[in-house]
């Protein structure tokens, strides 16, 4: 039969088995703990460093899309400009070739905007 003496260190023992685990076990856990800062730390540069890229991307292609809207107003501005210059001149030809016949138009016109007018 085991004596007091044997139970009381079976105990102690069991005890400190126990107790031991439980510091391992802690350990662990806060080994594990510090691997998952790292990794979320590391995983907020990665993000970080995305939105940076893809800011630059944007930016970009914004920038792109800008000058080519405006080049394509200054193509269109300049279109325009030519064509009202050269029915200015159709004008100033025809009016020099025909003053009666323009006179008459624009009289006629005129006529016209102020019966409009009127109303």
């Amino acid at each position: 039969m085991p004596t007091t003496a044997t139970t009381e260190n079976g105990s102690a023992a069991a005890a400190a088995a126990r107790g031991a685990r439980a510091q391992d076990e802690a350990a662990n856990i806060q080994d594990n703990i510090e691997r998952l800062r790292g990794d979320i730390s590391a995983l907020a540069q990665s993000i970080s460093r995305y939105g940076s890229e893809k800011t630059s991307e944007y930016s970009e292609r914004a920038s792109k899309a800008g000058k080519d809207l405006a080049d394509a107003s200054q193509q269109t501005l300049d279109s325009l400009t030519e064509e009202l210059n050269r029915l200015e001149h159709s004008l100033a030809t025809h009016v020099r070739r025909k003053p009666l016949q323009s006179l008459g138009i624009a009289a006629g016109i005129g006529f016209l905007v102020a019966l409009l007018s009127r109303r």
